[in-house]
């Protein structure tokens, strides 16, 4: 099935009623994952700009997104100038420079920003810059950590790569054997 196909039936999905009460999970939680390939990241940006927009002033349904990449970077920022990071990195390598970075993203430090964000009211959130934000940070430490403040309500991640119902891929390339409490949205059927 085309992306713009899978998009399509997409938009239909989110706004059902059993969708925005997570109705037919069996108390499990609303994670929800919108894989796709990678090359076609700028066509899912355009897209997702344009639903959230377009959800709230048609259908009354406010999306927050969440830019994952975009969120490390202001954490980052908030921690060390862009001539640190330079200097660090001409000093110490950029191996070095991965290392510190994971250690200022640590899990908990993207989980209290994100419940900063999630403060508002709102009916959807959208996890996106999965794979901008990589290796600085890896899907499947977000997915653990944000179980007790998403509560009740749907979290969609746009995935660059495969979701096998158990494992994600990222790029198609780089798996993880962990177990993701997410269901696929709208599978891509080969």
């Amino acid at each position: 099935m085309l992306l713009e196909e899978r998009l399509e039936l997409f938009k239909e999905k989110i706004r059902t009623k059993d969708f925005l009460e997570c109705k037919g999970l069996g108390n499990e939680i609303p994670y929800w994952i919108f894989e796709f390939e990678p090359e076609k990241e700028l066509l899912i940006r355009e897209n997702v700009e344009k639903i959230v927009s377009t959800f709230e002033n048609r259908h009354s349904i406010k999306i927050i997104e969440i830019n994952l990449y975009e969120l490390c970077l202001e954490i980052l920022s908030q921690k060390l100038s862009d001539e640190k990071i330079s200097q660090f990195e001409k000093k110490k390598g950029s191996n070095t420079l991965l290392e510190k970075i994971r250690l200022i993203l640590k899990p908990d430090v993207i989980k209290k920003e994100i419940a900063e964000i999630l403060q508002d009211d709102y009916h959807i959130v959208f996890l996106t810059g999965v794979g901008n934000a990589w290796p600085m940070i890896r899907a499947h430490s977000i997915l653990n950590n944000l179980h007790s403040m998403a509560g009740k309500k749907p979290l969609v991640i746009f995935y660059p790569g495969k979701f096998s119902g158990l494992d994600l891929s990222l790029f198609g390339v780089f798996k993880n054997k962990n177990y993701y409490r997410a269901f696929p949205l709208i599978p891509d059927v080969k």
